[in-house]
């Protein structure tokens, strides 16, 4: 193996370095990375040295993903926000015909040209592809982040319904931040099932406290590629932008994305039986914990339902054999938000990801013909694109 490499010496001394993706979701994920004996943080710099870094040290014909991630990652080195010497940094990889599992390489590549190669870089996955000696993936770490995705979908979810309309400014975001604190804390000491059911009630508890005043606002659905969904590097602060332009907007949690691919294998031509059998098992174990969450949801009759995973994989707009990159989880997750009032769908794909394009764009004009009265717009996210420019598309698919 070329380039630096993770030890088992390093468990004590380093700091695994994560570039910020799933905002919801990473904060509490940390926990499982923390179970397993590891030191973990999660990366905030933001802004166009970010996306320029990753210009400098990424080729411009690379998805934008990969831009925006290298660029990330390096530009926390270069303003000295890390010692290089005692961190190493951690790529999530789902493999199949995504361009991120070459992510692995191309960072190790910036980090050489940068200066920074004896910098160690750690592969997450579940395939064992480029495998670090230092780095090992347990039992207890898969409970622990699968909790911390649960947990993590279930915020997300209470927080795009409830901040566009909180009476207090800001009291929302800061509801969201203790939460995630004091998930991370439990899920790192160790919890149960049903004392995690018990969070479940306590978080929703405390979200249907929040005093708040319905007001006339554009519903919007947002789909597509994971990046640029969840990571405000990747779309450019959209959130952000729906909220001071009078929109509440949804987006449906990773979880669904998990049973997707799980379920995916048994439509893979390549999976053993094997694995199929396997695949059906863990399918039914997580459709059970996810079930556990939505019923939880389902009797607040403050807060809109927690679509179930059946209602997702039940949809038929594409093959189940679709299944490269988000497959026929895209448009999946499309119907089930406009059945659930989100008729303005805005479809995010990013430059440079022909899945995603594939996906997106591809799929549009099928639900519009399923769905009259909505309206599906592809929005491509990419790395020459003004937020001007970017916001112009977005005004355009919200239709103001």
């Amino acid at each position: 193996m070329s380039g630096a490499v993770f030890t088992e010496d390093m468990r004590s001394t380093h700091t695994i370095i994560l570039p910020e993706m799933l905002e919801y979701h990473f904060p509490i994920l940390k926990a499982a990375l923390n179970i397993g004996g590891y030191k973990c943080e999660i990366l905030s710099n933001n802004g166009k040295s970010v996306i320029n870094t990753g210009k400098s040290y990424a080729h411009n014909d690379m998805c934008f993903p990969a831009i925006a991630i290298i660029g990330q990652m390096i530009d926390a080195l270069k303003s000295g926000l890390y010692d290089p010497e005692k961190i190493a940094f951690m790529l999530p990889q789902a493999g199949g015909a995504c361009r991120a599992g070459n992510y692995f390489h191309l960072l190790k590549k910036a980090l050489e040209k940068a200066g920074y190669k004896n910098v160690p870089v750690i592969s997450l996955n579940l395939n064992g592809i480029n495998s670090q000696p230092g780095f090992k993936i347990t039992l207890p770490m898969i409970k622990a982040a699968v909790y911390s995705v649960l947990c993590g979908d279930l915020l997300m979810h209470l927080y795009q319904q409830i901040k566009p309309y909180e009476n207090k400014k800001g009291e929302t975001d800061l509801l969201l931040e203790y939460w995630q604190k004091k998930l991370y804390q439990k899920i790192s000491n160790g919890i149960s099932r049903h004392k995690l059911k018990v969070q479940f009630y306590n978080i929703l508890n405390d979200f249907s406290a929040v005093k708040i005043t319905k007001t006339n606002r554009r519903k919007i659905g947002i789909a597509g590629e994971l990046y640029v969904k969840y990571c405000k590097i990747g779309n450019l602060g959209l959130e952000d932008f729906l909220l001071k332009n009078n929109c509440e907007y949804r987006m449906t949690g990773f979880s669904i994305y998990a049973l997707y691919n799980v379920e995916s294998v048994l439509y893979d031509n390549k999976s053993s039986e094997l694995l199929k059998k396997g695949a059906r098992i863990v399918l039914k174990l997580l459709k059970t914990l996810y079930d556990d969450l939505a019923k939880a949801v389902s009797e607040y009759s403050a807060f809109s339902p927690m679509p179930y995973y059946s209602e997702f994989s039940d949809k038929n707009a594409l093959s189940k054999e679709c299944i490269s990159g988000d497959g026929w989880l895209i448009s999946a997750e499309s119907a089930v938000l406009i059945e659930n009032g989100y008729k303005n769908i805005i479809l995010l794909n990013p430059f440079g990801c022909l899945v995603s394009h594939i996906n997106c764009k591809g799929i549009a004009s099928a639900i519009r013909s399923n769905y009259n009265n909505a309206s599906v717009t592809s929005i491509e996210c990419d790395s020459d694109t003004s937020k001007a420019l970017f916001h112009s598309r977005v005004h355009m698919a919200i239709g103001i």
